[in-house]
């Protein structure tokens, strides 16, 4: 991913993501219209090999794309719809033009797919589903859908009655893990909104004056403009270990480390923002509460900071405690972005 190419990205999302629009999408209004002008870019395949028609890059590569994306607002699953779409290229299946939310169905006892809290699901056209040892491409016009907690008229929890419904279905391999798909890409999402909510609340503290100067320059705001300087870019350097690597899928326990920490940061960036901005901060006349919402909503999809702090636990005392691997030895030799 070279600079020109990220700035001609952030060029048009700043044109396409203004706070009305994010407003509107986020209501179901002209999402599809956006969508299409998004898709048009072609970042959308950048996972795709070149011999599909796609950019052929890594994970790694397209983490900016998936940072860019979290901090311009945009309401559609983009990193899921990019990673989506090279999965189904490397299972055969070409796709092209639509948006994909990517979710792993919950255990039953029937042959119902349930799908809870799926970020943009009612934004995305078609949801990839990780269901019984398959992955099923599911149209979400055929769900019924519950609305999300977080974001009631652009997310949802999804019912589909059986794997009838697929629209294309093929054996998932075992690289392949959905959570893990979902926890690296939301970790790179909430790394960028983060960053858009940090610059938010320096912006504002610089414009805003009290006892004749700005609030900047007093020393208690100073204190927790740093807290949250500290935990924005500790978030952004967790979430680019959760997208190191050569392929287009992430490493289950990477991807755990990265939703965990851009999680831990997250709570504590969206109380600072909303206390440096006051009332004000939770009116529809700042853009602030687009950006803390979804910070919310992320933290409670996927794999959640108990799910992902479980996984990091179970797989330290899974290791050969024989070998005299303590801590440490398990982040340099698991959570390496270069280890094996």
């Amino acid at each position: 991913m070279t600079d020109s190419l990220l700035d001609a990205f952030e060029r048009a999302l700043a044109g396409l993501c203004t706070d009305e629009q994010v407003r509107r999408s986020e209501a179901g209004e002209d999402a599809d219209a956006q969508w299409q002008a998004i898709d048009a870019l072609g970042f959308t395949d950048a996972l795709v090999p070149a011999e599909q028609g796609g950019e052929g890059l890594s994970l790694d590569d397209a983490f900016p794309l998936f940072a860019a994306a979290g901090r311009a607002g945009l309401s559609h699953p983009f990193a899921e719809t990019v990673i989506a779409r090279a999965l189904l290229a490397a299972a055969g299946h070409a796709h092209r033009g639509e948006c994909l939310a990517i979710a792993t169905a919950q255990p039953r006892q029937d042959d119902a797919i349930v799908c809870r809290e799926v970020p943009g699901a009612l934004l995305a056209h078609q949801v990839l589903v990780a269901w019984r040892g398959e992955w099923l491409l599911l149209p979400r016009a055929l769900a019924q859908a519950t609305p999300g907690a977080w974001r009631p008229q652009a997310s949802a929890s999804l019912h589909w009655s059986s794997a009838a419904q697929a629209v294309f279905r093929t054996a998932a391999d075992a690289d392949a893990d959905a959570t893990a798909i979902c926890n690296a890409a939301h970790a790179a999402g909430m790394a960028g909104a983060m960053a858009r909510v940090q610059a938010m609340s320096i912006a504002y503290v610089n414009d805003r004056r009290q006892f004749g100067r700005a609030i900047s320059q007093f020393q208690a705001m100073q204190q927790e403009l740093s807290v949250l300087a500290e935990q924005a870019d500790a978030a952004a350097f967790g979430a680019r270990l959760g997208c190191a690597g050569a392929g287009f899928l992430p490493r289950p326990l990477l991807a755990a480390a990265a939703k965990l920490r851009c999680a831990e940061a997250a709570s504590r960036v969206a109380a600072i923002a909303h206390a440096v901005h006051g009332a004000i901060g939770i009116t529809e006349a700042l853009a602030l509460g687009l950006f803390t919402r979804r910070l919310h909503e992320w933290r409670a999809c996927g794999g959640t900071e108990t799910d992902c702090a479980t996984a990091l636990g179970d797989a330290l005392f899974a290791q050969d405690t024989g070998a005299g691997q303590e801590i440490l030895d398990f982040v340099r030799l698991r959570l390496a972005p270069a280890s094996a």
